[in-house]
């Protein structure tokens, strides 16, 4: 039995539309722990260097697959990253020209539910969002050299030890990563990032905060909380936390390897003004 004010998707994408609006700012917060972690390229150098994984540790609903906990600053930071103006700080009028653009397909072809929003890189970004992109780069290359140097010093008393001999992983043989930028038909690259699907806040649809600059988009989480298609777009502020990497066995051309995937996860999902564009049609 449906819920007295329950909202079919077709009816919330609609009030989601016709809502794209803000308020005052949730720019205290974002500048808070943007400060700490990529305020400056001194800042961020250091972030960068001191990234380590925390723990392995077996994903929660599947024992078969781990995941590193990565942390920075002696494991006590998560690992943050936002763009930025060339001075420091930032406001709520700054965010569109710090946006990009984003699209969200909720089922794929094999109706299962996905939980990244992509953006297409081009040659067109502006200067902060170059230097975003730019960082993100290090970002991966930084935990290429990690999970490489994981592997060549791994023992027996590692949780994925046996998965990697099975596999016949060397530091430089037999895995594979996946980052935050992948690459896709024709050499295109993509920023990948996620939001937290299940809910671990209480009275919250999904664990990732929505908002249209200070507002909360409860509509809008409900509809990414559903297991219908819908197709979103918008401009997305893209402030990140890199959490975990995640390693599950594949097979790649008949071989057998291993695969590791950084994921990066949206602190908020923040959408800029009057940019919202989602339906329940698949294109």
């Amino acid at each position: 039995m449906h819920k007295k004010n329950f909202k079919s998707s077709e009816q919330l994408v609609k009030s989601i539309n016709s809502s794209n609006k803000s308020s005052t700012s949730r720019m205290d917060y974002y500048n808070r722990i943007l400060s700490s972690s990529c305020s400056t390229d001194m800042i961020f150098q250091r972030m960068i260097s001191t990234i380590n994984f925390k723990e392995v540790v077996p994903l929660p609903k599947n024992n078969s697959m781990f995941r590193f906990v990565i942390k920075c600053f002696n494991n006590t930071n998560n690992v943050i990253l936002g763009p930025l103006k060339i001075s420091s700080g930032i406001t709520l009028t700054d965010l569109p020209s710090l946006s990009i653009p984003m699209s969200h397909y909720h089922l794929n072809k094999n109706n299962f539910v996905q939980d990244n929003f992509i953006h297409r890189i081009s040659e067109n970004e502006t200067e902060p969002m170059k230097k975003f992109i730019e960082r993100l780069r290090f970002i991966d290359s930084r935990m290429r050299m990690l999970i490489s140097d994981y592997i060549r010093h791994i023992d027996e008393s590692s949780p994925i030890y046996y998965m990697l001999k099975k596999n016949n992983v060397k530091f430089n043989q037999n895995w594979i990563f996946t980052g935050i930028i992948n690459k896709g038909n024709n050499n295109t690259e993509y920023i990948n990032i996620r939001y937290f699907k299940d809910s671990f806040k209480g009275k919250k649809k999904i664990g990732t905060n929505v908002y249209c600059g200070d507002d909360y988009l409860d509509e809008m989480a409900d509809l990414l909380s559903r297991d219908t298609f819908c197709y979103i777009n918008g401009n997305i502020y893209p402030l990140i936390k890199v959490n975990y990497i995640i390693i599950n066995e594949r097979i790649v051309n008949n071989i057998p390897m291993v695969n590791f995937t950084c994921k990066a996860y949206f602190v908020d999902i923040n959408f800029i003004p009057n940019s919202i564009h989602c339906s329940t049609k698949r294109l």
